[in-house]
């Protein structure tokens, strides 16, 4: 007698996007700033997509996720740093962006995501001074099919 073969399902094709509580919300739940129970999670597909993925890379401090110690950049050591100078500034994160840049390059040529999800450039856009808060930083991705979005961090 035969072995069945498992029933595999396909796994969908979106990743789920956080959405952010509002501050009133935040005060009642304990200081939780994201949520699945606030708002429904929203599958994410497309541009907002390709975003995430780069964004996810670029905000985790290399060595710390567990599955893959060379995953992320040096950005979260950056942010409370001391950096006074625009120009230091400026060169720090162009290097995290070509770090990020290679990494996920690295896994779409694994994975091969949809041309609107699949990554071709992101570049240092603008860099605006706070003060003493720091600075503003606007960087602009684009995907293969040549949709581009920009991302604004705030005050790193």
């Amino acid at each position: 007698m035969g072995r069945r073969k498992p029933r595999v399902t396909p796994m969908a094709n979106y990743d789920v996007h956080f959405q952010m509580i509002t501050e009133e919300a935040q005060l009642s739940a304990a200081g939780r700033v994201f949520s699945f129970w606030y708002a429904n999670a929203v599958g994410v597909k497309g541009p907002q997509k390709l975003v995430n993925r780069w964004l996810k890379c670029f905000c985790t401090l290399r060595g710390t996720d567990l599955l893959d110690k060379s995953y992320g950049t040096g950005f979260p050591e950056l942010l409370g740093s001391n950096i006074s100078k625009r120009q230091d500034f400026i060169d720090a994160m162009s290097l995290f962006i070509s770090d990020c840049n290679t990494q996920i390059r690295a896994f779409d040529l694994a994975q091969f995501p949809p041309d609107n999800e699949r990554f071709d450039s992101a570049v240092l856009t603008s860099v605006v001074s706070r003060g003493a808060d720091g600075y503003d930083t606007f960087i602009t991705l684009k995907n293969v099919a040549g949709e581009t979005l920009t991302v604004q961090l705030p005050a790193a």
